[in-house]
């Protein structure tokens, strides 16, 4: 049996389809229509202030990589759960010679942090929990002289055990590490905070007398400096670059492996 095709009805035309406004009353729509401009109004003024702090912000990351080498010149290092903002900040203050603004804020910053910070290492190095929180332990107690000759091998073993590289190994007139830095995009977020290893610190030199920069590592393990602890702040430097390596360095190694494999 031979199906029937009924051909559609003339009058189910698109010109005779029913407009959906047209029993609307006019001023009703105009009212709709002011009401939705108000709206749309409303939210470009609410957007606009977020769009001015989205290029402060912006402008803020961008001048990071400097702020983050000028202040390692000084034996800072930082983590990168701190703002931008602060960061630009404290470089400022570091280049203008306020030396003891920059050690307070971050003296009060490792203080705040001491406990994270430790629990941290020794989860990322359980190998190292017991070496790690002796020299913890000693910085907290004051005793100096006893947490930087162990903050200071830590640092040697953490870098090298993350990059490959020796943090104090220094060859033509650079840091060796500077050549895993290489290793990662430059366009990258986490490139941005690699700065301050592709320069040569306070602790990779020869010490300078009266320097506000921190002390030497060759001369405290070899035994050169025997006055190395009476300043706390290298203590406090020390370990903020123990705990950049194992944060900041530690999450660029972990970005690089996603990329290779």
């Amino acid at each position: 049996m031979a199906l029937s095709i009924v051909p559609p009805n003339k009058t189910s035309t698109l010109m005779e389809m029913k407009n959906p406004f047209q029993d609307i009353d006019p001023k009703i729509l105009e009212s709709a229509a002011k009401a939705f401009q108000m709206q749309a109004e409303a939210l470009v003024k609410t957007i606009e202030p977020l769009k001015e702090l989205f290029i402060q912000q912006f402008k803020e990351l961008q001048n990071v990589p400097e702020s983050s080498k000028v202040l390692a010149e000084y034996g800072w290092y930082l983590s990168l759960y701190m703002e931008p903002g602060e960061v630009n900040e404290l470089a400022t203050k570091a280049r203008e010679g306020n030396f003891d603004v920059v050690n307070d804020y971050m003296v009060n910053e490792i203080d705040d942090s001491i406990n994270k910070i430790e629990s941290e290492l020794v989860e990322k190095f359980p190998h190292r929990a017991k070496v790690m929180s002796a020299a913890i332990r000693a910085h907290k107690n004051a005793d100096f002289y006893l947490s930087i000759p162990v903050l200071m091998t830590q640092i040697e073993g953490v870098c090298s055990e993350i990059t490959g590289h020796r943090f104090f190994k220094i060859a033509k007139s650079a840091p060796k590490i500077s050549e895993w830095v290489q290793q990662i995009e430059s366009n990258s977020i986490i490139h941005m905070f690699l700065e301050p290893l592709k320069i040569i610190g306070p602790s990779q030199k020869y010490q300078e007398a009266q320097s506000p920069k921190g002390i030497n590592r060759h001369d405290v393990l070899h035994g050169d400096s025997v006055d190395f602890g009476e300043d706390k702040y290298n203590s406090y430097k020390a370990l903020s670059l123990l705990y950049y390596l194992s944060d900041t360095v530690y999450k660029a190694k972990s970005h690089l492996d996603s990329t290779i494999q």
